[in-house]
């Protein structure tokens, strides 16, 4: 009589990472519009980087003090490492021949501190923040719980090396040009004084949640718009206000900032499940316009079908999330 109860447990704490593995790749890079539907020979190796980082990430956030210092040190030296080092985007200015370090680009750093700005927060926001806000939506009830032992912790920073390897040596295999040694040295020490920012937080406390009022549709109206407007800056940057990409990068870290101010002074004291869900939805459907844009520009002539399949699967993922949040608020309020 026990076998149910206990296989459900299993389930559980298997299917709460598992479910970030996969969201992650697919916001990534799917909603985002860079693959198509029929790219999936290359989800194993993504779900392995992308997830594998994503949940090693929440996990350690989880098991410390749980502060936006600690996710954003450890979500930025996570894009370091793959566009500095693994893709090697913030070194190659034929990557993909996309051109993507033409816009300010330095010639003794070898990059463009715009697209270094510009792909770093999408690394942070829709590689992480969003897979993670959506992935503990669909499990409310143990949001703020980290979701691994002693062994899942060394399963999944094995999956994490396996597609950092897979990746890396696709991208070094296919690049025309490759970062240089001085510059991989550089990635590599901004890498480990991140992780040490990231080290440095204390084991988790008891917060009170302030008493201010929650502000969930604030916050998703903030999400979206903040997001919008970012996605745009570098595209508008030199095209529209004719911007130096010097002033482009420094206007993308300057909305990074304020956009997280005014979150930080929306939300609650810790967060709620609603107004997780609600920032995540918000940052959700600007990859969700900007993704067809994106997979017109890079599969021009292909029709929008699968694309549309993406958008709709993640949505209802979104949704089925918004009543999980729901049942979990209302057991919370039955409970008091």
């Amino acid at each position: 009589m026990q076998a149910k109860p206990q296989s459900g447990a299993i389930l559980g704490r298997l299917g709460r990472p598992l479910s970030l593995a996969i969201l992650a790749p697919l916001v990534a890079e799917y909603l985002l519009g860079d693959l198509r539907i029929v790219d999936l020979a290359a989800f194993p190796a993504l779900a392995m980087l992308y997830g594998g980082g994503a949940v090693l990430i929440r996990e350690v956030v989880r098991r410390t003090d749980g502060s936006w210092r600690t996710f954003v040190a450890l979500a930025v030296a996570y894009a370091v490492l793959e566009e500095g080092i693994l893709d090697q985007t913030f070194f190659n200015p034929d990557f993909m021949h996309q051109h993507l370090l033409a816009y300010g680009f330095w010639p003794r750093l070898g990059t463009s501190p715009a697209w270094v700005a510009c792909v770093t927060t999408l690394h942070v926001v829709w590689s992480l923040a969003v897979p993670i806000g959506m992935a503990e939506s669909l499990f409310a009830e143990r949001a703020n719980e980290p979701w691994l032992g002693r062994v899942g912790i060394g399963v999944y920073t094995l999956l994490f090396l396996f597609g950092c390897i897979a990746v890396g040596s696709y991208s070094y295999r296919t690049a025309t040009q490759h970062a240089s040694a001085t510059q991989i040295t550089v990635c590599a020490v901004i890498i480990l004084g991140l992780i040490g920012v990231g080290a440095r937080s204390r084991r988790p406390h008891a917060v009170a949640t302030t008493a201010q009022r929650s502000r969930p549709v604030a916050i998703g109206i903030v999400s979206f718009v903040a997001g919008s407007l970012f996605i745009e800056l570098f595209w508008l940057g030199p095209s529209v206000f004719h911007w130096p990409g010097d002033v482009t990068a420094l206007a993308e870290l300057a909305l990074d900032g304020l956009a997280l101010f005014l979150l930080l002074r929306l939300g609650s004291k810790p967060w709620t499940n609603l107004e997780v869900w609600s920032a995540t939805t918000g940052g959700l459907l600007v990859y969700v316009w900007h993704g067809y844009r994106i997979y017109q520009a890079l599969h021009p002539g292909e029709a929008l079908i699968g694309h549309t399949v993406i958008v709709l699967v993640i949505c209802a993922i979104q949704a089925v999330a918004w009543f999980r949040v729901a049942h979990s608020s209302a057991a919370h309020h039955a409970n008091v």
